[in-house]
């Protein structure tokens, strides 16, 4: 049954008093740091489709195509056995119990949610993105046989946070399923087809690549210290000697782990550094320098391609 609207031909603009709808619904608190008066409720936030609708099988499922209008930041709350974000377009920058996890386009991220166990995100203004999510909820009866199984497996396992590609015969399906000739009948029993694949595939994925708890923490050594110092200059060989392992050990579980390379990582935390200096006011040479670029050239370059927009329209006089 859909619970909300199809899909039209123009782009809904979504307010916080939409937000605060989604948030009573889904146990979400949503944050909007440039927003300075807590009553403006109409000020908007997004712009494009938000579908949602409850599979056979027990998923609820909610598919997003959307342009952030203005930032903002999100906290679960809510417990669900097993929740899954498929990043289709854009990117993602999700925090669970501390440990962030990057999910870049075609990739998914996996994980068990409760209250003792939050969930938080930060979408960036002028960003695009278009993503699947769905979860699973402790209290719903309507779950299938096949369900339970699966939610028994994953319970076993103790399976950790991780973020893996998509395969792509999959994220085609996925695509193919958007089409606006479709109907309704037959997009729904495509996304069911599709989301049995996607749990089968993230289940075994899990099975292989469970990193030892060791070897976890020596992986978040290397994550963290990238995050907290990206202008530093980080070569393999340091990072690996930092993790105990093999230059090329590291390469190969770190991107298992967190569902890119290194020097990505490094990247992304470097460009959101810099955004930040951006909006405090410095120039675009003093945002790429204390950032740990040393040519403007090449930062401009990165930043475009990773917000869509030159670091020169971000910036706000001090």
């Amino acid at each position: 049954m859909m619970l909300q609207n199809e899909k039209t031909s123009a782009k809904r603009i979504y307010l916080v008093e939409d937000f605060q709808v989604f948030g009573e619904r889904y146990g979400i608190d949503y944050r909007f740091p440039q927003l300075t008066d807590p009553t403006a409720i109409g000020s908007p936030v997004l712009q494009g489709d938000v579908e949602e609708m409850m599979l056979s099988s027990g998923i609820s499922l909610t598919h997003s195509d959307v342009r952030v209008l203005q930032p903002y930041e999100t906290t679960s709350r809510h417990s669900s056995p097993l929740y899954m974000l498929v990043v289709l377009e854009g990117c993602v920058t999700l925090t669970l119990n501390g440990e962030a996890f990057v999910v870049r386009s075609g990739m998914a991220f996996s994980a068990r949610l409760s209250e003792e166990q939050a969930m938080s995100a930060r979408h960036d203004a002028n960003s695009t993105l278009k993503t699947l999510s769905f979860g699973v909820y402790p209290h719903d009866t309507k779950r299938d046989s096949l369900l339970d199984s699966l939610l028994d497996e994953w319970q076993a396992l103790n399976a950790p946070a991780f973020v893996w590609q998509v395969p792509g015969f999959v994220l085609s399906g996925i695509q193919h399923a958007q089409q606006p000739d479709l109907s309704v009948l037959s997009r729904r029993l495509l996304l069911e087809g599709l989301m049995c694949q996607l749990l089968g595939h993230g289940l075994n994925l899990c099975q292989q690549t469970r990193p030892s708890r060791p070897e976890h923490a020596r992986l978040e050594r290397v994550r963290s210290l990238l995050e907290q110092s990206p202008e530093q200059e980080h070569t393999l060989a340091q990072l690996a000697a930092l993790a105990a392992m093999s230059q090329s050990s590291l390469r190969s579980k770190f991107r298992k782990r967190y569902g890119c390379t290194l020097f990505d990582y490094l990247r992304d935390c470097r460009l959101a550094l810099a955004r930040r200096y951006l909006l405090e006011g410095h120039s675009v040479q003093q945002a790429a320098w204390m950032s740990g670029y040393q040519h403007a050239t090449n930062f401009a370059t990165a930043f475009r391609r990773r917000y869509g927009i030159s670091p020169g329209c971000l910036r706000h006089p001090r």
